[in-house]
């Protein structure tokens, strides 16, 4: 709860064009994620919980106002599942229950200057370190210069646009894809790991492996 606000998981009967309203500003790098995202939360999808748990999460006015603000986080199992070949699948399952994908976060003008996208980061790092995730990925488009020192304000590191992010595992070095649009986001959840030029450091070391 913040305020006039409550912030609640998406439900079934939450209005998808309210939630499209939302999602619309959101520049996704996939123009079919918005879509993609409505039709999950109205058929109440999740994700198998061998690869982790998906979040959406809704801000709306107290006590049955509008929604004015919304954040999407899910594992990056597409892109694991790419890389089975190479890692092999306990590895890439692994990884599903370390990292998370910040996808989006957007606030209605309505509701803007009143820390809303702060509480929703907040809400997703408790909520995933509590599940034992270990890192919190994002990435931001270069054309929106002033979302870098809106995240570093939230513990990101923010890298240089296109520059790749480099995960250290227990077997070696993988990229997380870099695009020249955008800059990487990176965010250590749990104390043994650490990031240091470009590198996120101390992934599946340790107990929780």
């Amino acid at each position: 709860m913040h305020g006039r606000y409550l912030i609640r998981p998406a439900t079934l009967d939450d209005d998808p064009e309210e939630v499209r309203a939302l999602l619309q500003p959101v520049d996704f790098l996939d123009d079919a994620m918005p879509e993609e995202i409505i039709d999950r939360m109205r058929t109440g999808w999740q994700l198998p919980p061998q690869f982790g748990t998906a979040t959406l999460l809704l801000a709306q006015e107290q006590p049955a106002g509008p929604l004015v603000g919304l954040a999407h986080a899910i594992p990056p199992v597409q892109w694991l599942m790419e890389m089975q070949a190479g890692l092999g699948r306990p590895l890439c399952l692994l990884l599903s229950r370390a990292l998370v994908e910040l996808e989006a976060v957007s606030v209605a003008d309505s509701a803007r200057g009143q820390g809303l996208g702060h509480q929703f980061v907040d809400h997703l790092v408790r909520s995933y370190t509590r599940q034992g995730y270990q890192a919190m990925l994002g990435g931001i488009h270069t054309h929106k210069p002033h979302l870098a020192s809106y995240y570093e304000a939230q513990r990101f590191h923010v890298l240089s646009p296109g520059a790749p992010l480099v995960l250290q595992l227990p077997v070696g070095q993988i990229q997380w894809p870099a695009d020249a649009s955008m800059r990487h986001l990176a965010r250590p959840l749990v104390p043994r790991v650490s990031y240091r030029a470009g590198v996120l450091n101390g992934l599946l070391a340790g107990p929780s492996s």
